[in-house]
């Protein structure tokens, strides 16, 4: 349903969008009368602002927090979606957006590019890891949230924007048109084999969306028909779920033909949701790795290769988001993501956490997440729980300022030759306490003592990472990653196993 123009009132406009968006058509009679009640004190309400206010008004403002104010009052994942976030959220599910491409992170107050994606428009015109951008579009970035800054470098295909770079050793900063273009976003961070175990693949999913099944099913057939990969690791930390039906065909991948993946069940949707094919990669040995910020969709492929014995679950409790929403398009270029029904696991366990105390659910992280007994109502419990794995504060604190990274920049730009083989040694270590002597950054010395392995390594990542890719990157967290090295413990024993004509199991 479309809504009028601004030419009708204000009330009209207030009512009609309410009424297109939240209120069913089948509503029985009583409860209409009820809505109708409560909708003539909401105008009555305007009415008053509209004759008394002394600013201005305006329209689309108190629409949009009109909505996000009703749905605030059910759950905490139904939520409206204005027309930046709508075209946000397809942008991901598609899988492409339109920009410069580039990864962009703050630093303090300063936006740096991370990297920038090959092949893009950023690429191509020479804009490296390590320029801050200072402009765009003439308006300074100063204060300019990471958010804002991402909007502002989208847009439309083929329209152009301008940004001011600084980079270091040079005294003026330089400006780039750059004409954005497509940039793909792809469902898979990483695919590749363990350097030092290569019998075992590691594939990590970032998000669920249209692409998903097909990017996993070429990186399947790589590893395991290309390159004889006889186990997996599927990272799914950190990945917060998207589409239903993405993560029903990862699922789908492991498991055999007519095997529950998860059921919906609510007012009006009861479904449940079964394997459709055979002879894929259901004999695989596959560990899952998930945490806190596994949610959603990760918990639907987590729970269904669990529940029917396909995977090792390893890590700590996933969040426990089960409620399903069903994203509409409505009035305005907007969006209503509106809970419809709940997801529940071949087991019949809801994966929906208790968040009756929001301040404890929408935490990061919780000393519950470390809880074994299978009975705690949300989320996935893993099989094998894996504790320590948080950064230190010393460290995090470094990240926020760019410490390590620009320490990996200058040690890259002095011409100091970095093989591919690079490891992170007390030389290094000892570099590294100079630079940050050197940028007067404060630290607490029994702390950097205490915590001197991690800073180690983390340094090797930067390095890798800034010199070469993010991949060489990964292989090194990876190698000292507790939850990766307890996976290849597990998967080891299970090819072993698997060798000797033993199951999955």
């Amino acid at each position: 349903m479309q809504l009028f123009c601004y030419k009708i009132s204000m009330k009209k406009l207030i009512l009609c969008f309410i009424l297109s968006t939240i209120l069913p058509s089948s509503l029985a009679a009583d409860s209409a009368n009820e809505w109708e009640i409560q909708l003539k004190k909401y105008a009555t309400i305007y009415s008053h602002i509209k004759a008394n206010y002394p600013g201005d008004l305006n329209a689309e403002e108190i629409v949009f927090s009109s909505i996000r104010g009703i749905l605030k009052t059910l759950d905490p994942h139904s939520y409206f979606l204005d027309p930046e976030s709508f075209r946000s959220i397809n942008e991901d599910q598609k899988g492409n957006y339109y920009g410069i491409g580039t990864r962009i992170t703050k630093y303090e107050d300063r936006l740096t590019v991370a990297a920038p994606l090959k092949d893009t428009p950023a690429y191509k015109l020479g804009i490296k890891a390590g320029d801050i951008i200072t402009e765009i579009d003439g308006e300074s970035t100063e204060g300019m949230s990471l958010n804002e800054a991402m909007k502002r470098l989208r847009g439309a295909r083929g329209t152009e924007v301008v940004i001011k770079i600084a980079r270091e050793g040079l005294k003026q900063p330089m400006e780039f048109k750059i004409s954005r273009s497509e940039i793909p976003l792809n469902s898979i961070s990483y695919s590749l084999q363990l350097p030092w175990e290569p019998g075992i693949g590691y594939i990590s999913i970032r998000t669920f969306g249209s692409t998903t099944a097909g990017e996993l099913k070429e990186k399947l057939d790589y590893l395991v028909r290309k390159k004889q990969t006889k186990a997996l690791i599927l990272d799914l930390r950190g990945n917060t779920g998207g589409s239903l039906n993405a993560a029903v065909e990862v699922s789908d991948f492991f498991l055999e033909k007519g095997k529950t993946i998860v059921s919906l069940k609510g007012r009006i949707i009861q479904q449940e949701l079964k394997a459709q094919q055979n002879y894929q990669y259901e004999e695989l040995p596959v560990a899952i790795l998930i945490n806190r910020g596994s949610a959603s969709a990760s918990e639907i492929v987590a729970s269904a290769l669990q529940d029917h014995q396909k995977a090792a679950i390893i890590g700590g409790r996933s969040w426990g988001k089960g409620l399903v929403e069903t994203v509409r398009p409505i009035s305005l270029n907007s969006g209503l993501a509106l809970t419809t029904a709940k997801y529940y696991t071949p087991k019949n366990k809801c994966l929906q956490r208790d968040f009756s105390e929001l301040d404890d659910y929408l935490f990061f992280f919780n000393q519950n997440d470390y809880d074994s007994n299978r009975e705690i109502e949300g989320g996935v419990i893993p099989d094998y729980i894996v504790k320590g794995t948080e950064l230190p504060d010393i460290i995090i604190e470094f990240i926020s300022k760019g410490v390590f990274f620009n320490f990996s920049r200058r040690v890259i730009n002095s011409g100091k030759k970095i093989p591919l083989q690079f490891k992170s040694d007390n030389k290094t270590v000892r570099q590294f306490q100079s630079y940050l002597d050197s940028q007067k950054v404060k630290y607490d010395k029994d702390e950097f003592k205490k915590n001197v392995e991690k800073i180690k390594f983390q340094i090797e990542q930067e390095i890798l990472t800034n010199k070469y890719s993010a991949q060489e990157g990964l292989k090194s967290f990876l190698k000292q990653d507790p939850v990766t090295k307890k996976a290849v413990e597990i998967l080891k024993k299970n090819i072993i196993i698997g060798q000797n004509g033993g199951n999955n199991g």
